[in-house]
């Protein structure tokens, strides 16, 4: 762009600011609407998921598995080898990576009154693609659940919160606090060069 057509939009910013209202857009403006906080995302009942883990890391959810979620998955096969079924009540996150990430996981489950634990899945509702897990198999409200940072493989991943225990049975769901930290590469959106 040339300095004369900077200068121009430069100028046209500089009227629109001084012609204003002096409450325009402001607190005092009874018509004045801010813009309302970020609440993080609540997680979904099945796939496709509806809630994503995205923006910048670190990202925090708190949930509870109690509140109208069913069970989806089976035993948390694959790479994890858990041969028993998980029948509790989950909850599904989707997640998109790309190359050269670090990213870890972790859940609190302090007050807790379910056995939950942490998976996470290559593909949506297939357990048997668990590719990382933390359960530890100790009993309701125990934890922190947590999953070390690591390098994952570009693609889109799922975190599955669970219990190993049914449906509708005591410890089989409960309140949790998901944390994802680590780091993401920059994504490149556009360049240009005159």
């Amino acid at each position: 762009m040339k300095r004369t057509a900077l200068y121009g939009v430069f100028l046209v910013l500089a009227i629109l600011i001084v012609a204003a209202p002096a409450d325009a857009a402001n607190r005092t403006d009874p018509d004045f609407v801010g813009i309302p906080a970020s609440e993080p995302e609540v997680g979904s009942d099945g796939c496709p998921p509806a809630a994503f883990i995205s923006g910048s890391l670190p990202w925090n959810d708190t949930g509870d598995t109690c509140a109208g979620f069913t069970n989806g998955s089976g035993n948390y096969a694959g790479t994890c080898g858990l041969t028993f079924a998980y029948g509790g009540e989950d909850v599904v996150y989707e997640m998109t990576l790309t190359a050269g990430n670090s990213v870890g996981f972790s859940m609190d489950l302090t007050g807790s009154t379910g056995d939950l634990a942490l998976f996470i899945l290559g593909t949506c509702g297939d357990s048997s693609t668990c590719i990382v897990n933390s359960q530890d198999a100790i009993g309701p409200g125990a934890g922190p659940e947590v999953i070390d940072p690591a390098n994952y493989p570009a693609g889109t991943y799922y975190v599955y919160v669970d219990s190993y225990y049914a449906a509708g049975t005591a410890g089989s769901c409960g309140i949790y606090d998901l944390t994802v930290t680590g780091n993401l590469p920059a994504e490149l959106v556009s360049f240009s060069a005159e």
